[in-house]
């Protein structure tokens, strides 16, 4: 029993939760608007609707929920990747994400399902700042995070099933299977006193990475997975150097100590995260898809509820940094959505769609409109 708790409760080196939750986040943000948001012309059409599950099924999506639904998660989780991280704002991230692919079959990508597995993760990771997890003292912190070996444990079943169905179609499974062993151990790194042990962690992180070099997917699946192997097999001194330089400017934030009770300076800070709040959604304007600007503006309204009574009874400049994160991500989103293919994308396969519903008045419609964004 005391060997299982150490597994699952022993120490592993801060920089590791710290740095594959703001991956995972980020990536997933610009994963939702670039590949998710252009199936989103099909949803809506008619009332038939087939969802992930049978008890959804009743539910029948329109394009401006379904494109407003992943604005804000992308928006939110972009947010939190800049920024120190808060537990209720993971939980509606998890909650809109999976909402999203699960709500209809028109979007149906194998891995959504593991991304939410590890959004549930992350609900319970340390929500730790750039400060604790990367010291200036060059020691790089330790401590107890039993999410993240969950996190790695759900890896090693994922890559076992992996295994199992390659084995069942009479193909190689042997690699899949040592990525799924290589998962299991790799918690084990930061605080072995093996040092043959130590040693050999890190290179079965190659096994990962080269499965997924070998087995290309047109999707972002290989992104995910070589990032978080990357971070969680690298050796702990220069993933914690890495660390420190990517959070330098985080790390270097004022964040003077609080003096308690609310004085004239936490009265502007509280004026200029208001208006951070309703400054930010506006961005959505100058994005021509439907959903986009309520989603953003629910974004806000989370944002809100994120910091609750921080924004005005903490005379501090923390407020103010979370607005930032905040108007960083719709500003992100309206960039991408600007300069890729996204909105044409959107009307151009509506536009089929409609055509072949024999919907040929729509269709011409949706053209006209992949027409001001065609590259």
């Amino acid at each position: 029993m005391r060997s299982l708790e150490r597994y699952w409760f022993g120490d592993v080196a801060l920089a590791r939760p710290y740095l594959a939750l703001r991956f995972v986040l980020a990536l997933l943000a610009f994963d939702t608007w670039l590949n998710m948001i252009p199936e989103g012309a099909k949803y809506g059409v008619g009332s038939f609707n087939v969802a992930h599950f049978p008890w959804f099924e009743g539910f029948v999506p329109s394009s401006g929920f379904y494109v407003g639904v992943l604005s804000f998660t992308g928006v939110l989780a972009l947010s939190q990747a800049l920024y120190r991280p808060h537990r209720i704002a993971i939980v509606l991230i998890a909650a809109g994400y999976t909402l999203g692919w699960s709500c209809s079959l028109l979007d149906s990508v194998a891995y959504h399902y593991l991304l939410s597995l590890y959004l549930v993760c992350f609900v319970f990771f340390p929500m730790l700042s750039a400060r604790s997890a990367f010291s200036r003292s060059g020691e790089a912190p330790r401590g107890s995070a039993w999410a993240y070996v969950l996190f790695c444990v759900t890896t090693a079943t994922v890559y076992f099933y992996v295994a199992a169905w390659s084995a069942a179609e009479g193909q190689s499974y042997w690699l899949p299977m040592l990525c799924c062993a290589a998962y299991l151990v790799a918690t084990m790194q930061d605080r072995t006193e093996l040092p043959a042990l130590r040693s050999a962690i890190p290179l079965l992180g190659v096994a990962p990475v080269v499965f997924h070099l070998a087995t290309p997917s047109q999707d972002w699946l290989s992104i995910y997975t070589i990032g978080i192997a990357l971070i969680v097999f690298a050796p702990m001194a220069p993933l914690h150097q890495l660390g420190t330089w990517l959070t330098r400017p985080a790390r270097n934030l004022a964040d003077e100590p609080s003096t308690g009770g609310i004085d004239e300076r936490a009265s502007r800070l509280f004026y200029a995260s208001l208006l951070g709040l309703i400054v930010a959604p506006m961005v959505s304007m100058f994005i021509d898809l439907p959903g986009v600007k309520t989603g953003c503006t629910l974004t806000a309204i989370a944002m809100l509820l994120v910091m609750g009574r921080q924004l005005y009874l903490t005379p501090r400049w923390r407020p103010v940094w979370r607005v930032a994160s905040l108007m960083g991500g719709c500003l992100a989103l309206w960039i991408t959505m600007t300069a890729s293919d996204a909105q044409f994308d959107y009307y151009q396969r509506g536009a089929l769609d409609a055509d072949r519903r024999g919907d040929h008045d729509t269709a011409v419609e949706l053209r006209e409109k992949a027409l001001r964004h065609a590259p």
